[in-house]
């Protein structure tokens, strides 16, 4: 049997059989029920969203202007919430009335249907950091309604970050993008992404926060580019200072278990467990096989169908040199784990080991480990699920480099709406029905198809929203 998270929210299979409506009826009581489990989402998160996009800094001449700025980001915002894959496929979908009608009616602020070629034009003239602070001011909301903690482990929200590839290009598109040389005359450009979302023992990713590798516009082609360790850097320093008192345990993959990037995490107050490949470290897994023979710290724990060992040394010395050239020393730990289990009649075994930022004990290892850790995989999942499975995480949207960050923090923004809905008791049961983007389709179909009755919407928008979360 393959791994499975205990602890998992999610569908594993899901059914295979026909439709169970009986007539039209059934159907539409049933579409009818879904759309009112996601609009407590849409009412609790959209009107916040739409307050901030009205603070930012408006860069077209007052005359000139026919759609508020605030409808053609939300309008931007609809084409990922609904995981269309082109402008020109929401020019065509969203400019329907069937949805707009009876939007309108839960937020009379939109008052326009723009083109998409005109919300284009507004996000190469819109400061990106702009529009991620209206991200992170999202998330902070979610933190401080208390929603998410549900998903702390230790105390402490955990951060998983990986990098990807956005696009790539087989000729230079703009002096920002990391340049790659094939042969001696042919010259490829690409788009570079480090990813920050918070991910959790149940499996639920929300991702909220993204650092490009991105060179100077003037700098030579192929002369100290950017790159991931120096965006992370970025991306800590942003990350602390727009959380100043969150504790963070911050989890990566073998590339980060380096000096510089442990002292940076210890001066910024975060906690880390970075993978320990046996190539990374040689000095620290030298003194862990010397003291793993006077210190037989263990812990035995079944975890899902696995048998599970787990050993941990700490406290201990490693010395490096910072790129001033002094000399550092950091106290680190490092903790290992042998899993068994039994697959196809055959015994099969794997090894696991992490660079932790806080000492191992036994009551802490499981944790640390299994509920942290482990669920670095799940930022992989959430970028699979952007390139692959609707939010079309390596489409452009534009050439322009800052109106392309800027559908980037659209798209997420649209995932984060989307994962917060589906999370709600009231959605979930569907969720295991249909999957994610089964559920997502099923509830695009109820807004556009007329499966809505104006009177009937309006009663559910009365009083405030209340919103229960399946986590």
């Amino acid at each position: 049997m393959t791994l499975r998270n205990p602890e998992s929210i999610h569908p594993w299979t899901l059914p295979n059989r026909k439709s169970s409506y009986r007539n039209s009826e059934e159907e539409r009581a049933d579409r009818q029920t879904a759309v009112e489990a996601q609009l407590p989402v849409w009412r609790a998160l959209l009107p916040g969203l739409m307050e901030k996009f009205s603070r930012i800094a408006d860069p077209r001449r007052p005359g000139s202007i026919r759609h508020k700025l605030t409808v053609l980001l939300t309008f931007g915002l609809f084409m990922f919430i609904f995981q269309y894959a082109s402008r020109r496929r929401a020019n065509r979908e969203l400019t329907r009335p069937t949805f707009w009608e009876h939007f309108r009616e839960i937020f009379p602020e939109v008052e326009t249907i723009p083109h998409m070629d005109t919300v284009q034009r507004i996000l190469e003239r819109i400061n990106p950091g702009e529009l991620e602070e209206v991200m992170t001011a999202t998330v902070k909301r979610l933190l401080r309604s208390g929603r998410l903690k549900a998903l702390l482990v230790e105390k402490q929200y955990v951060i998983a970050i990986d990098g990807t590839q956005k696009a790539s290009r087989g000729q230079p598109w703009t002096s920002e993008a990391l340049h790659r040389r094939h042969g001696e005359n042919q010259v490829s450009s690409m788009a570079y992404a480090l990813e920050a979302s918070l991910v959790s023992p149940q499996g639920v990713v929300l991702p909220f926060l993204t650092e490009f590798c991105e060179n100077a516009a003037e700098q030579p082609e192929f002369e100290k580019q950017d790159s991931e360790l120096k965006a992370c850097k970025r991306l800590l320093t942003r990350l602390r200072k727009m959380f100043p008192k969150l504790r963070i345990l911050v989890v990566a993959d073998g590339l980060y278990p380096n000096g510089p990037m442990m002292a940076l995490c210890r001066d910024l107050h975060l906690d880390f467990m970075f993978v320990l490949p046996q190539s990374c470290l040689p000095s620290v897994w030298e003194e862990v096989k010397g003291l793993r023979k006077i210190e037989p710290n263990e812990r035995r724990h079944r975890w899902g169908n696995r048998e599970q060992i787990f050993w941990w040394i700490n406290q201990i010395d490693y010395d490096f040199r910072e790129a001033s050239g002094a000399r550092r020393r950091l106290k680190v730990h490092v903790v290992g784990c042998t899993e068994f289990w039994e697959e196809g009649g055959k015994q099969q075994e794997a090894h696991w080991a992490w660079v932790s930022g806080q000492p191992l004990t036994a009551q802490n290892v499981v944790n640390r480990c299994n509920r942290a850790a482990r669920h670095r995989w799940d930022i992989e999942e959430q970028i699979l699920t952007e390139k692959h499975r609707g939010y079309e995480y390596e489409h452009l949207y534009s050439t322009d480099w800052t109106a392309m960050r800027n559908w980037h923090v659209l798209m997420h923004l649209g995932h984060l709406v989307n994962v917060m809905a589906l999370h709600t008791e009231g959605l979930m049961k569907k969720v295991r029905e249909l999957g994610f983007s089964g559920t997502l389709k099923f509830l695009y179909e109820s807004w556009t198809q007329g499966w809505i009755d104006r009177d009937w919407l309006l009663a559910r928008c009365q009083g405030p929203p209340r919103l229960t979360m399946a986590f």
